[in-house]
């Protein structure tokens, strides 16, 4: 029989495109009927980051799962220099070669997008076959997106006023008013807004269906205010499928990295606190040199995943060459029995294993279902992209975080400095025992497992999912 055929493309950041082949590799596990061609673009100003995909790519092995790298641009001197707006013009770039590729393919069946190539559902168009985004945050960011963008072109709300003349805003994904302060950056500047956000917002209502890397027993109240009339705006939105936690399970058997895991083995449980602030977080030396401090205070053990900030404003972080020249003299010796300190994890099997009992994170959203899944609370650190709204969503609304900061921006010109008495403060109060940050996370822990099991409430949704894909029914929502 003919297999469906899938065009998956995603952002060529480390957590878009991780659980994109994630998800190809799932969707492939559960029907025989489909195959992938998953389009992969490079990064020509983060050769790092270029290596860690091809590390995906070549350690993913999976029958009916192919790759095919599109065409690096040769110039992108006169590029914007913010990464959002960076990657929005390499999709634009790539969207002829997409539609040369997709004409080529015999029994295309539909793309599946994330939210930087949201505008490729054009090319689906074209074709006339659907696509479904892969919405890789939360849905209680997403209903915020969706209802700024509802009172501005269906209410003609002017939200830039609103949001110097209130401290917070009442959110239907919300359950309590959120202040300005936690709102996303490409919510308040009104730049951002209008030249990267709004356009893929409307994009998002397009679709056939948006597939959410969350569960419905971790967001009930967001998810539900998808389904209530005019929540959102009179258009409606695509049907909603959340499916997640949708992780890379597979790495907590991971054997490379074995000096990380092996110096794990020797701590004691709930001992150690990872600190981490993804692939695209880094600091100046002021920070660096404060959060040496907080952690030697705390005298707790630590893992610090310590990154090189990029050479240029808005350009990707790297790995540094000799940490003894950025970190407080004589921190390496001093803390030499109780830490390390790093360029790269790997994450989930880190949060796994029994040694790590709290998180310092900038609370990316795959940071934070990784948390979840393995019953470490966070203390959150939040740096850029919609990471103080999701800090306030565990520490105010869940109850599944302690809090460093809440609000802490890297985009304000005049950041003030995380001191390491917050950071020392945040580090004691994660591995606290027995505190009831800690017993819930490892309720919602149980509840996320649950989920994708069979009979699950995100295993229902995933095979309805697949099944709607595989019936070839595109007609309509």
């Amino acid at each position: 029989m003919e297999k469906s055929v899938l065009l998956f493309i995603a952002a060529p950041y480390m957590g878009h495109l991780a659980q994109s082949v994630q998800l190809a590799k799932l969707m492939l596990e559960k029907s025989n009927q489909l195959s992938v061609l998953f389009l992969v673009m490079k990064v020509p100003v983060d050769p790092e980051g270029t290596i860690k995909v091809q590390n995906i790519i070549s350690g993913c092995n999976v029958e009916r799962l192919r790759f095919h790298h599109l065409p690096t641009p040769v110039n992108t001197d006169n590029w914007s220099s913010n990464k959002g707006l960076f990657i929005n013009q390499l999709v634009e770039y790539q969207k002829p070669h997409v539609r040369e590729i997709a004409s080529k393919i015999k029994g295309l069946s539909g793309f599946i997008l994330d939210v930087p190539t949201s505008t490729l559902s054009d090319v689906a168009e074209e074709f006339r076959v659907p696509s479904y985004i892969f919405f890789t945050s939360s849905a209680a960011s997403f209903g915020l997106m969706l209802h700024v963008q509802s009172l501005q072109d269906e209410h003609n709300q002017d939200t830039f006023e609103l949001l110097k003349t209130s401290q917070e805003l009442i959110l239907p994904s919300f359950v309590q008013p959120v202040p300005i302060t936690v709102l996303p950056t490409v919510i308040t500047d009104k730049l951002l807004w209008s030249s990267r956000m709004h356009k893929l917002i409307q994009y998002w209502r397009k679709p056939k269906g948006l597939i959410m890397n969350t569960f419905s027993e971790l967001e009930d109240f967001a998810l539900d205010s998808f389904v209530k009339d005019s929540a959102y705006g009179k258009t409606g939105l695509p049907r909603i499928y959340p499916i997640g936690p949708v992780l890379n399970r597979s790495e907590t058997k991971i054997k490379s990295h074995s000096e990380i895991i092996e110096w794990l083995d020797n701590q004691p449980p709930n001992s150690v606190v990872l600190v981490s602030f993804g692939s695209l977080g880094s600091f100046d030396l002021d920070q660096v040199k404060e959060i040496a401090s907080g952690l030697e205070q705390s005298g707790h053990r630590f893992l610090w995943v310590l990154r090189r900030p990029p050479a240029e404003k808005g350009g990707f972080p790297r790995e540094y060459e000799n940490l003894e020249l950025v970190l407080p003299k004589g921190f390496l010796d001093r803390t030499a029995f109780i830490g390390k300190v790093i360029g790269w994890v790997p994450q989930l099997a880190v949060l796994s294993h029994s040694a790590v009992g709290g998180f310092v994170s900038h609370c990316g959203w795959n940071s934070i279902l990784e948390s979840i899944w393995c019953g470490v609370p966070i203390a959150t650190w939040p740096l850029a992209a919609e990471q103080q709204l999701n800090a306030f969503h565990l520490v105010k609304e869940l109850g599944i975080a302690v809090e460093i900061s809440l609000d802490y921006n890297e985009a304000k010109e005049h950041q003030e400095l995380v001191r390491a008495e917050q950071i020392e403060k945040g580090v004691r109060e994660v591995l606290g025992s027995g505190n009831d940050v800690r017993k819930r996370v490892k309720e919602i822990s149980e509840k996320s497992r649950a989920a994708v099991q069979d009979g699950g409430s995100s295993h229902l949704c995933f095979e309805n999912l697949v099944t709607t894909i595989c019936s070839g029914s595109h007609g309509g929502r």
